[in-house]
C-alpha cells in the first residue's frame, strides 16, 4: 500500500471519525433539550395540577356553604332539598373525576420522565461503548501501522545506508543500464 493511500485512508477515517463524533454531540444536545422540555412540563403541570385543586377545593368548600344555608331553607321546602342532592352528588362526582384525572395526568408524566431518563442513560452509554469501539479497532491499529511503517524505513535506510540524493539515484541508475 502505498504512501498515499494510506494518507487518503487516514483523511478518511479522520473525516468519517469527525462526523461520527459531530451526529453523537448533536444528538447528545437534542436529547438534552427534550429533557429539560419534559421537565419543563412536568413543573407546569404539577402546578397547574396544585392550583386546579386549590381552586376545586375552594369551589368544594363554598359548595359545602351553599350547602348548607339549602338545608336550612330546605327544612320548609322538599323539593329545593332534593335538586339540592342532586346537585352535590354531580359536583362530588365531578371533584373526584377531576381528582383522579389529575392523579392519572401526574402519574403518567412522571412515568414518561423517568422513561426518558433511561434512554438519556442508555444512549449515554452506548456513545461512550462507541467511542472506545472506534478507538480500539480504528486509532490504535492505525498508529500500529504508522509506527510499523517508521521502523521498516528506519531499517531500509540503516540496511542500505543514508538517503542518496535524487540526482546520484538517477545518475547511478544510467551507469547501471549502460
Amino acid at each position: 500500500m502505498s504512501p498515499e493511500n494510506v494518507s487518503t485512508l487516514l483523511t478518511v477515517l479522520t473525516v468519517f471519525t469527525g462526523i461520527v463524533a459531530l451526529v453523537l454531540l448533536l444528538q447528545g444536545i437534542a436529547l438534552l433539550a427534550l429533557y429539560r422540555r419534559v421537565r419543563d412540563l412536568s413543573t407546569r403541570l404539577e402546578t397547574l395540577s396544585s392550583t386546579l385543586t386549590k381552586h376545586v377545593e375552594a369551589l368544594a368548600v363554598k359548595a359545602d356553604s351553599f350547602l348548607a344555608v339549602l338545608k336550612s331553607m330546605a327544612e320548609k321546602v322538599q323539593v329545593v332539598q332534593e335538586s339540592v342532592s342532586a346537585i352535590t352528588a354531580v359536583v362530588h362526582h365531578r371533584i373526584l373525576e377531576v381528582d383522579a384525572f389529575l392523579t392519572e395526568a401526574t402519574d403518567t408524566a412522571r412515568l414518561q420522565i423517568a422513561k426518558f431518563e433511561g434512554v438519556i442513560e442508555t444512549t449515554s452509554r452506548k456513545i461512550d461503548e462507541t467511542i472506545e469501539i472506534l478507538q480500539g479497532t480504528i486509532l490504535t491499529p492505525i498508529g500500529e501501522i504508522q509506527a510499523l511503517i517508521r521502523g521498516v524505513r528506519t531499517g531500509i535506510e540503516v540496511l542500505f545506508g543514508r538517503r542518496r540524493l535524487p540526482a546520484n539515484r538517477s545518475h547511478q541508475d544510467e551507469e547501471m543500464f549502460i
